[in-house]
């Protein structure tokens, strides 16, 4: 893993260095994404279930007819009641604590009244949502535990799962998470062909007001694309770990947290950052070693060797520009004073302090959603959290309002300026004195 290893003196050099990284998902495929999703919406937004079902089955090798569009919560309900008991155990304390984090966040959005001097608002959940869980190589029971539970903490009233269910139907432990997380209604049907579906409604999938959760580049796709039809979460690219380490770090943890990103996808990104080349090099070590008996070695092989970097700092002061440009999903803060090296830092979707806790811990249970922006979003984009699931209305006016003939004489004022004479005189009509 030598070649990973890059010698930095500047910014300028780091993010040459890192250009790979910067450019993940703008490659020539991405017209031909957009072209083939663009397809399939207009497909079932015209087709409605003969759509659905074809794309399923061509797609998917979904085997089913119409009835089998949805699942009964019943089979979700079995399939927890059939779980090894650690194993229940485990995805009962992960809703625990995800839930017990998004109450606190939940109890700041407090209503505000309207007052004769201010304006008020209130947040009102969403009424329905469904949660992408994506299929694929890995099963991901940890994505609606991370999504769902926070949307029932929020108040949605409907929450719904689409996954692609395949020749073998949805896998027991997936199941066995929507009934832990509460969800209403299931649908093993995934992709662009499924989103496109709960966007517009079909005969057998109900239309839903917004669709979270992580996906494949075809699948954040359909999500820009019919973004306005409904609400998104974020539109997400391959995951990520950015991590900044210094002396103090242990080469076989940073190896270990390296690889936990890299085995995702062939598409995913592992960085570190350090001014130490002794622990450059003893990653690099490790990364052989623990490689040796990765289960998904051939995944995290082609991701380090695509999107994989060591760079070796003159200073750790380069660190922090370096990690706003990249803007990481995950980053992980491997030195001697976290606290104080992330207050430096403006751009991240979550951030992991100190040597103890590795992002894999947050991706199952710590309690903020794992569902992140990626590819750069961290710069405007937040994580899910129960304020995605919330929209906020402003309160105006009321019996009595300080300040008012004042405010309608500005509202009259600025509505000439911008010749809108019926706003003016609106405003004109309710002044003092302007009716005899």
């Amino acid at each position: 893993m030598k070649r990973l290893i890059s010698r930095v003196t500047s910014h300028d050099e780091g993010k040459k260095a890192l250009a790979h990284v910067l450019s993940r998902g703008r490659d020539k495929e991405a017209h031909r994404v957009r072209e083939r999703v663009s397809e399939i919406i207009t497909s079932v937004r015209s087709g409605g279930d003969d759509s659905l079902l074809s794309w399923a089955r061509t797609l998917d090798g979904f085997t089913g007819g119409r009835t089998e569009l949805e699942i009964d919560t019943s089979v979700a309900k079995n399939a927890w009641n059939s779980l090894a008991p650690s194993l229940k155990e485990a995805l009962a304390f992960a809703r625990s604590r995800i839930e017990g984090y998004h109450r606190r966040l939940r109890d700041d959005l407090r209503d505000l009244a309207p007052s004769p001097e201010r304006a008020g608002c209130r947040f009102t959940p969403i009424d329905r949502v469904a949660v992408y869980v994506p299929g694929g190589t890995a099963l991901y029971p940890s994505t609606v535990l991370m999504t769902a539970t926070v949307a029932r903490v929020a108040g949605v009233r409907e929450i719904s799962v689409i996954t692609p269910g395949g020749p073998g139907g949805i896998a027991p432990v997936v199941l066995a998470a929507c009934h832990a997380a509460g969800v209403d209604r299931i649908f093993p049907v995934g992709g662009v062909h499924a989103i496109a579906a709960l966007a517009f409604g079909t005969e057998s999938l109900p239309a839903v007001d917004q669709i979270v959760g992580p996906g494949n580049r075809y699948v954040a796709e359909a999500k820009r694309q019919l973004y306005g039809t409904i609400a998104i979460d974020m539109i997400a690219g391959p995951t990520e770990v950015l991590i900044v380490a210094d002396h103090s770090a242990d080469p076989a943890f940073i190896a270990a947290d390296l690889l936990a990103q890299a085995e995702h996808d062939t598409q995913a990104s592992a960085v570190l950052l350090t001014d130490s080349e002794e622990l450059a090099s003893g990653v690099s070590k490790e990364l052989e070693r623990q490689l040796g008996t990765l289960p998904r070695r051939e995944i995290a092989h082609r991701s380090l060797e695509d999107f994989g970097a060591i760079l070796i700092l003159t200073s750790l002061d380069l660190a922090p520009a370096l990690v706003d440009l990249i803007a990481p999903e995950h980053l992980e803060l491997a030195v001697t004073n976290p606290g104080e090296f992330a207050g430096k830092i403006r751009n991240a979707g979550a951030v992991f302090l100190g040597h103890s806790v590795p992002e894999a811990a947050g991706d199952y249970c710590f309690g903020p959603s794992h569902v992140l922006p990626t590819n750069g979003t961290a710069r405007f984009a937040s994580p899910v959290s129960v304020e995605t699931f919330t929209k906020r209305t402003s309160l105006i006016g009321g019996e009595r309002v300080d300040d008012l003939d004042r405010i309608l004489e500005v509202s009259e004022i600025l509505a000439r300026a911008e010749g809108l004479e019926g706003h003016a005189r609106s405003a004109a009509l309710r002044r003092k004195g302007s009716r005899p």
